[in-house]
């Protein structure tokens, strides 16, 4: 993770942006929201909800959630990847 000046001075707390989905078939359309969202702040977590989550909320997956979780992983953007993520995100 590429630290910006001012973070690593210890100056202020680092920004932490949040951002989850299926990210089923990722793609380029994925990758550009995860660059947008990891450009607002220092660090990017990316929560990926779970293949029981998905169905029961949206329905049936094409790619296998650890095959979602490892693509995600593989973006450059993606700083940390939360498994089993909720489908609905609250603060706690």
């Amino acid at each position: 993770m590429a630290l910006n000046t001012a973070y690593a001075s210890g100056a202020r707390k680092p920004i932490r942006i949040w951002v989850d989905g299926c990210f089923d078939m990722m793609h380029f359309g994925h990758a550009n929201a995860l660059r947008q969202a990891r450009a607002m702040g220092d660090y990017l977590v990316v929560g990926v909800h779970s293949d029981a989550e998905v169905e029961r909320n949206k329905g049936p997956c094409v790619m296998k959630e650890e095959e979602r979780y490892a693509a995600v992983a593989a973006c450059k953007w993606a700083d940390e990847v939360v498994r089993d993520a909720p489908y609905v995100t609250t603060l706690e």
